[in-house]
């Protein structure tokens, strides 16, 4: 038996109310006994007007019509919306409001025994009644005339509906004249199988649970359909005073009343005592058998992520009527394996006083979102945030990706321009100044772009976006979908001019959301389209049309050789040689994979991004409270193990070897420094880097690129190459043209 619950076909809407009968209702009700028994019905009432219950003129403008009753009864009951994977089977989520859960069930999915029970115990002649019992209402009419107030009910089912459904539960006589009136007429429009399903549907259980497919799936953890008759006896006893009876807590309450259900039963001839006797004895008592209310909530990240996206793609009113289905765009087996990974992250990082973590993962060809980790679980601090969503934090050099990526497409730029990494100064007219620092508080002479960017020096960024502009950096984000976010004083915003951003911009100094990250990176995995990321597949309504379908499309954002570059200087091991090493979770043994990693200055967040042609994915790891991981926690060390394992196990269960891109046209490739280098056609190897703004001011004791000028430092070196004179300070390799240590 799956442990999710099932969808069931929802009562499709009726047409305008016209008096016909089922084949079942034909053979137990004539159309002379329903005459009959309206003429009854007819006359309960003048009996009971003539009896003093009410006055004529009450009766005359007090009872409902039918039309409008009819319309009561139809109106569907908001029921929860479920949430399933891709594949349409597995339940994510049951969405409901509060206090509240309901699911719409025909009357053949609700099983055998529970329709039998509720009829036994609560309205042994329902198939046979015209929707009062006037001997009932006889005896309960007279006892309220004696009493001098409604003390005594003699409801039928069909009352009960009417009750719930139309005129509400006020304790008058004119409301109980009204009530039985209008079963009468409710029971001439309406079959018998379909009033005992508008009941069903309709009734409390207590505990949240409105309705026979709630109560089952409640209190049971199953489908109705799937009730023994033990469980259904139980569930049939509670309508009747769901407080009182509560099984959680009036245990022998519910008990007796399930005996006095299976009796019932045996009176009726549904059963036999035999298996009253075996149903009453099976052991329901909490709480081995009997667990209580629940909610489904398998991915809560993803859940909520949908439940904000559905208003968009269906409309407030759709959501709000509820009863929906929502496929989603979610791999279940994905989404363990990141949950897994980021849990398993932080675990092992928590001596550097990590205590939470996030991932997106999506498919660059279509912008699924395949994975949403939102905490590394309920049990951490700040479990409760969906840090995959919001709110944004500084994502670090991660950022760095859209400013080499803004500064090939300006063509100012190539993959081996020398960048010079020195004393950076910069007083923006009317900011203030600003002085970046690399991670290793060092300066290494000049490096090639590529290394530039693979190394994650921060002066060479700030150099490279204030060539390119800010405000072509702030443009490219947002073309990539990813736009950054300003605090105002809490308050976040992406919409603000690309003027008001600094040039901290480039290091992560405002904020991104791991969802807009991996978006990011998504448009570089896709060869330069932006696919929006969307989570849901397909949503069908109540009624089983559907009224939502995802398309398959995006934009060309990018030109595909500045993505191919990208790529390439984000996917070269070496290009990270100096500052990281090589062989770092940033590589996949036996793949190409593109990767960057990003770190705050006070090390409040840490954060890879990577992806191949057919994965893109974001992951964060720090402390929702913003406090500091240990002082030297690089995203190499505590966001990257869990980059890795997930790509690494993802592409695996994907069935995805060794992909990569074909070089698209419009690049041209050529061997610089024994390397292979690849540009935008147009654009030479010798390309400069262009000059800075005069508020930005690169300190002279380290030289510039075409002076030669080690100064007094020592271990520096100097040589020139092609015309163009270079130095650096480190003793490996520069991968600057002609470096004569290699």
């Amino acid at each position: 038996m799956s442990d999710q619950p099932q969808p069931t076909p929802p009562v499709p809407p009726r047409p305008p109310i016209r008096r016909r009968a089922s084949a079942f209702h034909a053979a137990q009700h004539t159309a002379w006994l329903r005459r009959r028994w309206a003429r009854v019905g007819a006359l309960v009432a003048v009996a009971l007007i003539g009896a003093g219950v009410t006055s004529a003129a009450v009766v005359a403008s007090g009872i409902t019509s039918l039309p409008n009753a009819a319309a009561a009864l139809e109106r569907p009951l908001a029921s929860d919306t479920l949430v399933y994977d891709r594949s349409g089977q597995m339940v994510l989520a049951d969405l409901h409001p509060s206090g509240y859960q309901h699911y719409q069930l025909t009357l053949g999915a609700m099983g055998r025994y529970l329709p039998e029970a509720t009829v036994a115990v609560e309205d042994a002649n329902f198939w046979n009644e015209p929707g009062v019992d006037p001997l009932s209402i006889a005896r309960a009419a007279w006892t309220d005339v004696r009493a001098g107030a409604a003390v005594q009910g003699g409801s039928t089912i069909t009352q009960q509906l009417i009750k719930e459904r139309v005129v509400g539960d006020d304790a008058t006589f004119s409301r109980k004249l009204r009530e039985a009136v209008l079963a009468v007429r409710v029971s001439a429009a309406y079959s018998k199988p379909e009033i005992l399903a508008m009941y069903l549907n309709a009734i409390s259980y207590g505990n949240t649970a409105y309705g026979a497919g709630a109560a089952a799936r409640i209190y049971f953890r199953r489908d109705a359909a799937q009730l023994d008759l033990a469980q259904a006896a139980l569930l049939a006893g509670l309508p009747q005073n769901p407080t009182v009876l509560n099984p959680l807590t009036h245990w022998d309450a519910a008990k007796q009343r399930q005996r006095e259900v299976l009796n019932a039963m045996v009176r009726t001839g549904d059963i036999t005592r035999t298996q009253a006797d075996e149903a009453f004895a099976e052991d329901l008592s909490p709480p081995d058998h009997l667990f209580g209310p629940t909610t489904v909530d398998l991915a809560p990240g993803f859940a909520s992520y949908v439940a904000d996206q559905l208003a968009a793609r269906v409309g407030k009113d759709a959501v709000r009527r509820g009863g929906l289905r929502v496929v989603t765009s979610l791999d279940w087996n994905l989404q363990q394996l990141a949950q897994r990974s980021v849990a398993d992250t932080v675990r092992a990082n928590r001596g550097r006083d990590v205590t939470d973590g996030a991932l997106v993962a999506m498919d660059p060809r279509t912008g699924m979102v395949l994975a949403l980790v939102g905490s590394a679980g309920p049990d951490v601090p700040g479990g409760q945030y969906d840090m995959a969503v919001g709110p944004p934090r500084n994502p670090g050099s991660s950022f760095k990706v859209f400013t080499y990526t803004a500064a090939i497409e300006s063509r100012k730029y190539t993959m081996v321009t020398p960048i010079t990494d020195a004393p950076l100064t910069v007083d923006p007219p009317g900011g203030q100044r600003y002085a970046p620092k690399n991670y290793d508080q060092r300066y290494h002479g000049v490096c090639q772009l590529q290394a530039c960017l693979g190394n994650s020096l921060n002066v060479p960024a700030v150099e490279v976006e204030l060539g390119t502009g800010v405000s072509a950096v702030v443009d490219q984000a947002r073309r990539m979908g990813a736009p950054p976010f300003q605090d105002h004083n809490g308050r976040y915003t992406t919409d603000d001019a690309p003027s008001s951003f600094g040039p901290s911009l480039t290091l992560g100094g405002y904020g991104e959301t791991p969802l807009q990250m991996a978006t990011g990176v998504s448009v570089l995995a896709s060869g330069g389209t932006l696919h929006e990321p969307e989570p849901i597949l397909t949503v069908t309504g109540p009624d089983g049309g559907v009224v939502f379908q995802a398309r398959d499309g995006g934009d060309r954002v990018l030109d595909a050789g500045t993505a191919y570059i990208v790529s390439q200087m984000l996917s070269d091991d070496a290009n990270r040689a100096q500052i990281f090493g090589t062989g770092t979770p940033l590589t996949l043994p036996g793949r190409h994979v593109a990767a960057k990693t990003g770190t705050t200055d006070d090390f409040a967040d840490g954060w890879t991004v990577g992806y191949t042609p057919s994965l893109a994915t974001a992951v964060w790891m720090g402390n929702t409270d913003y406090h500091h991981m240990v002082q030297g926690s690089d995203g190499v060390y505590v966001a990257a193990p869990a980059w890795h394992a997930f790509m690494a196990g993802a592409l695996d269960m994907l069935a995805k070897g060794d992909e990569w891109y074909p070089m698209p046209s419009g690049v041209d490739q050529r061997t610089v420094n024994g390397r292979p280098a690849y540009f935008l056609s147009g654009t030479s190897p010798a390309t400069r880097a262009p000059a800075l703004p005069s508020w930005a001011h690169l300190g002279g004791a380290s030289g510039t690129v075409g002076v030669t000028d080690p100064g007094s430092r020592p271990g520096c070196r100097t040589w020139t190459y092609n015309g163009g004179s270079y130095w650096a300070c480190d003793p490996g390799p520069s991968g600057l043209p002609g470096d004569p240590v290699g």
